[in-house]
């Protein structure tokens, strides 16, 4: 679904084709790239080319396209065991050189039977209902089958609702709920944003194919060409790639509130944590961005935005060039100076943009006038001049579609309890966060 960021998400995903340029394998599309995975991840290695009609594990035939991350495919499937009624699955095929046995999705398939008997929490994280490998032209996949879920956690599939408020803080109390889950079982996600939950659908099962096709739209096609144009033949890529599903049509009655945490592609134990974690610049935490450190604590700040994203529509800390210096001078402007020895010594380019001192009130004072500028012919989407987070909240929710905006107001005695809890979570020290567990209990959900 889009919001109010789509000029910025469009933005990332040209700079994304842009990049992709300099990997040329030769292939090319006759159609715009745009929410399509990128045609260059097709090598050996790479994604595993897939047409509608395939069958894999003998099971699972495929009929529209769901979505793509960084390191699959997601396809939505007949499962052709129900012989009773029809009965319709998601596909998830794992690039080959992510197959291996330190797949994440392989961590979270082991703890899914133990999280399971956590009862209620289940029900926000989408476990694996099977797993099995499939060999093809790029090597061995790993390829998992969960359940078929819609579009990311978004304000416009309610937005009609009466009680859109509550809506938005369950939904936010179910991801919650989801990250405690994890975080009692040892486990970071890495990965925490709304694009990585999804509202949980109903109704599919025991319709007709020709049905749900008439409901998600049919598959649109981007043929894939080589060099010279011509219709690909090389078998490491497949002959099209297939937009996804527009859920953006697809009638609500067909969508549940509830949301499920998906995508653990960035997920480790704390006993073993990675390298680097592929957090996205809007979501990465003052020590991540200026250290390189990350774990639970970095879980909370993501936490944290993602709350803020799904209840306003906008992004809490932005950046015009996905810049990690722009990031944390957003996160200065709206949460003051940062701790020593960031503050004086860590972010060598902070001098740039603050002076030393603070001003009367604690916050960090801007180099340049034009850091707290307001300007004309400025969305009102956009908090400009924003020093706090109550600041932050005032335009509202914003959400737009395809065809026209929505807005609505965060009420007045809702904005110093939701600045409470976000307060509570956006702490510059990482040991000053307060625990998943801890924000389950925080009056802004029950209010």
């Amino acid at each position: 679904m889009a919001n109010a960021q789509e000029g910025s998400d469009v933005a990332s995903e040209i700079a994304d084709e842009v990049v992709g340029e300099w990997k040329d394998n030769g292939l090319m599309l006759e159609l715009a790239p745009f929410k399509l995975e990128k045609i260059y991840d097709y090598e050996p290695g790479g994604l595993h080319p897939v047409h509608l009609g395939d069958v894999f594990g003998d099971a699972y035939s495929i009929i529209h396209k769901l979505g793509h991350g960084g390191f699959a495919t997601v396809w939505l499937a007949r499962d052709l065991k129900a012989k009773d009624t029809t009965k319709y699955m998601a596909l998830k095929i794992i690039m080959a050189d992510s197959s291996g046995d330190d797949c994440p999705e392989l961590l979270l398939d082991r703890l899914a039977g133990e999280i399971r008997h956590a009862g209620e929490v289940s029900k926000y994280l989408c476990f694996p209902l099977e797993r099995f490998q499939v060999d093809g032209p790029n090597g061995s996949h790993l390829c998992f089958v969960y359940p078929v879920l819609g579009p990311r956690v978004s304000y416009g599939v309610f937005r009609a609702a009466d009680d859109l408020d509550k809506i938005l803080r369950r939904v936010c109390h179910g991801v919650t709920t989801a990250i405690a889950s994890l975080h009692h079982q040892g486990i970071c996600h890495g990965d925490i944003r709304p694009h990585n939950v999804l509202h949980q659908v109903t109704g599919f099962d025991g319709l007709p194919e020709e049905e749900i096709l008439s409901i998600l739209g049919e598959p649109r096609r981007n043929p894939v060409l080589n060099a010279n144009e011509k219709e690909n033949t090389v078998p490491t890529a497949p002959r099209y790639l297939v937009y996804p599903v527009a859920w953006d049509n697809v009638d609500t009655k067909f969508l549940l509130e509830t949301p499920k945490l998906i995508d653990f592609g960035e997920c480790f134990h704390i006993t073993n944590p990675p390298e680097d974690v592929g957090t996205p610049g809007y979501y990465r935490s003052p020590e991540l961005l200026l250290e390189g450190k990350f774990g639970i604590v970095s879980d909370l700040w993501a936490l944290a935005c993602t709350l803020f994203e799904i209840r306003t529509g906008r992004k809490l800390f932005e950046s015009f060039d996905d810049s990690d210096d722009d990031y944390l001078e957003a996160m200065c402007l709206v949460l003051g100076r940062l701790p020593e020895p960031w503050w004086s010594t860590t972010w060598e380019a902070r001098r740039c943009c603050f002076k030393d001192e603070a001003d009367e009130n604690g916050r960090a004072i801007p180099v340049h006038e034009s850091q707290t500028e307001v300007h004309d012919n400025v969305h009102p989407s956009v908090p400009q001049g924003a020093r706090s987070l109550v600041d932050k909240m005032k335009p509202g929710l914003w959400y737009m579609d395809s065809k026209d905006w929505f807005n609505k107001d965060i009420p007045e005695e809702e904005r110093p309890i939701f600045n409470d809890l976000l307060g509570k979570l956006l702490q510059l020290r990482p040991q000053d966060r307060i625990s998943a567990q801890a924000v389950l209990k925080h009056e802004w959900f029950s209010i």
